[in-house]
């Protein structure tokens, strides 16, 4: 099946475009959708996509879904369906 991915800011910078198509196995995970991403964009943005374990860890990666927060969801084990909307972007934060 194919999911539709959009990215802004850095992780669009990480991920080459705005916007692209994937094609994922039936049944995958938002987790299953980033490791698929890590395993093709490797380091760049492996750092990004995964639980921070540290206080130096990067930033949180933010995962909406249909215009709808994955945390709201079924976080990371939410499962995609075909056409599925995927934004993610690391939140922004200053003053």
């Amino acid at each position: 099946m194919q999911v539709h991915v959009r990215s802004v800011g850095l992780i669009k910078m990480l991920l080459g475009a705005a916007e692209r198509d994937v094609v994922v196995p039936e049944g995958t995970t938002v987790a299953g959708l980033l490791y698929q991403l890590r395993q093709e964009y490797g380091e760049r943005f492996s750092p990004y996509s995964m639980e921070p374990d540290a206080a130096s860890a990067h930033a949180p990666l933010r995962v909406l879904v249909n215009g709808r927060d994955i945390a709201a969801l079924g976080g990371t084990q939410t499962v995609l369906g075909e056409g599925d909307d995927v934004l993610m972007f690391v939140p922004i934060a200053g003053g």
